[in-house]
């Protein structure tokens, strides 16, 4: 168990973040070179770029974050819990509204990309909004059905987590993600969590 130790599970953060960051500076660098810049190519350059920005940022909130377990600086096991889940929350409306942007600059219409931004903030809300009652000190019916929800998904990631490490080309990711997901599913079964959220 000493291999899924928050130490670990901060690192494996880190390199996501890094990797996400440094996938998403590459690639666009790469479309920046390969295109002539002529109006459809600045169009084309401007929506990699734009969705570029939203991984970048996404990185950097997953380094952060897992710099702040590594150090200690979120230790209790309910507040990692809950902040992971605000984290995700966060990179879901970051990401969505980038990529609308993007799609917009592409030419997509402008009540379409709405209707999506709006999907990405609603559903991103809700997501945080389930990360504050993870620590919020109360244990109701709502804590249980999180509970559920959450082991279910953890269970999924680490799933698929080693399915990527199987195709190889994935390995470094797939890695990374069985250990910040089994990380994950085993906070979420500690006993103080399960306390925490009336289990």
């Amino acid at each position: 168990m000493a291999f899924f130790s928050a130490k670990n599970a901060g690192l494996a953060f880190m390199i996501v973040g890094a990797l996400s960051i440094l996938g998403a500076v590459l690639f666009i660098i790469l479309r920046a070179i390969d295109v002539d810049m002529d109006d459809v190519a600045a169009h084309e350059l401007l929506y990699f770029i734009l969705t570029g920005i939203g991984s970048i940022i996404a990185g950097l909130l997953y380094f952060g974050y897992g710099k702040k377990i590594r150090s200690g600086a979120i230790e209790a096991k309910i507040d990692i819990l809950a902040t992971f889940v605000k984290i995700v929350g966060i990179c879901i409306i970051v990401t969505g509204i980038f990529n609308v942007i993007a799609s917009v600059s592409e030419g997509e219409e402008l009540g379409t990309a709405l209707v999506a931004a709006i999907i990405a903030i609603i559903l991103g809300l809700i997501v945080m909004f389930i990360a504050s009652k993870i620590n919020d000190g109360k244990q109701t019916i709502g804590d249980k059905l999180i509970w559920i929800i959450l082991l279910i998904v953890f269970v999924i990631c680490i799933l698929l987590a080693i399915l990527e490490i199987i195709t190889i080309i994935g390995i470094i990711s797939g890695i990374c993600d069985l250990i910040i997901y089994s990380f994950m599913l085993l906070t979420l079964v500690d006993n103080d969590v399960k306390a925490e959220m009336g289990i």
